[in-house]
């Protein structure tokens, strides 16, 4: 029998059949049909989904080897919600991100800090972050590496004068220094690093950081690996004035 008769038998058959039969039949020959629509229509509802949820990024901070003290929480710190208030930003609409993801160590640069590195070094090439918070130590290598504003550069000479007795500062000619062993591939040298908040003793000082180390919003909400806590805003920043804004808020509370 040609297979057109006896798909002309099977649908004559399935006029008189149940409604079970006529299921069964439906899924028989269209379940892959069914399946395929199915996982497009919810890879389109996700897709939609994620568009309309998705919020405008209005300022990145990574907060470098530090860790929140009340890990069980899932709400922001209520110092950012403040914060956004007083910026106008709506957290309904808009993120303010603290990242406490990133963890380095220099001395040991295991897996964890091998991954952290790469995903800082990611966000940066890419401008997603505004500013860095952390510790003295762990802030000295990327002070000295360009990758921040010249505060002198951003701020208004009222700021600098009430921000300046906070300024963490490095010496240039170390900067240039560590660029040119850089570009030597001089594995051997090793930067002697004036005190960061001593500008007197520096041949070029230029201030990079703003120390917080006094501020109970951070220090109540965060734990930091080191001694100190210092804010640096990076050259590439899209919400300069944000950072700048942060810096004052906490300062002045």
């Amino acid at each position: 029998m040609a297979v057109m008769d006896e798909f002309k038998e099977e649908r004559e058959a399935l006029k008189n059949g149940t409604p079970k039969q006529k299921l069964a039949y439906f899924w028989y020959y269209y379940k892959w049909h069914v399946i395929i629509a199915l996982v497009v229509i919810i890879m389109i509802v996700s897709f939609v989904k994620q568009l309309t949820d998705r919020k405008d990024p209005s300022f990145y901070a990574v907060m470098l080897n530090a860790s929140l003290l009340d890990q069980m929480t899932s709400e922001q710190p209520d110092f950012v919600t403040d914060f956004a208030e007083k910026e106008g930003i709506d957290l309904n609409t808009s993120d303010i991100t603290f990242d406490t993801s990133i963890r380095i160590v220099e001395d040991s640069m295991d897996e964890t800090s091998i991954t952290s590195s790469q995903k800082l070094m990611v966000y940066v090439a890419a401008n997603e972050l505004d500013c860095m918070i952390t510790d003295f130590t762990s802030f000295q290598k990327y002070a000295n590496s360009s990758m921040f504003h010249d505060l002198r550069d951003i701020l208004t000479d009222e700021q600098i004068q009430a921000l300046e007795p906070y300024f963490y500062y490095v010496d240039r000619e170390v900067v240039l220094a560590i660029e040119a062993a850089n570009d030597d591939m001089n594995t051997d040298y090793t930067p002697d690093y004036p005190d960061p908040l001593h500008p007197e003793d520096m041949q070029d000082p230029v201030p990079v950081g703003i120390c917080l180390s006094d501020c109970k919003d951070l220090t109540d909400t965060y734990y930091f690996r080191g001694d100190g806590i210092v804010m640096g805003i990076y050259a590439n920043a899209e919400h300069v004035q944000t950072a700048v804004d942060l810096a004052e808020y906490l300062l002045n509370k």
